[in-house]
């Protein structure tokens, strides 16, 4: 399925974040989103590719709300996803997802 890129989204501005994917659209903030928060967001499409739509999205939401039941808040349960964790580490790494191409710069 194509990879659908919306930027200066309504979206994004209404939830404060810099990118968000709601597969298969990745939506930005920015309309000129840094080259980091791209590969970010395209992680995550990896991660729904390699593990499933409902499997990703269950198990993020899961891993969250424990988190929070753990006593984290929000901003230190999201880091601590497994999914977030894995993005924010190779999100520097523009081979490591296969799927960065120049078409997500212009």
């Amino acid at each position: 399925m194509k990879i659908r890129v919306v930027r200066n989204s309504l979206l994004a501005k209404i939830l404060k974040v810099e990118g968000i994917v709601l597969y298969p659209f990745i939506f930005f903030y920015s309309a000129n989103p840094s080259v980091k928060i791209i590969n970010h967001e395209l992680i995550h499409i990896l991660q729904i590719k390699r593990d499933g739509f409902f499997k990703f999205y269950f198990t993020y939401l899961k891993e969250y709300l424990q988190l929070r039941m753990k006593g984290l808040n929000h901003h230190d349960a999201y880091l601590a996803i497994s999914y977030e964790a894995e993005a924010y580490s190779h999100q520097g790494d523009l081979t490591y997802t296969g799927l960065w191409k120049t078409e997500f710069l212009s």
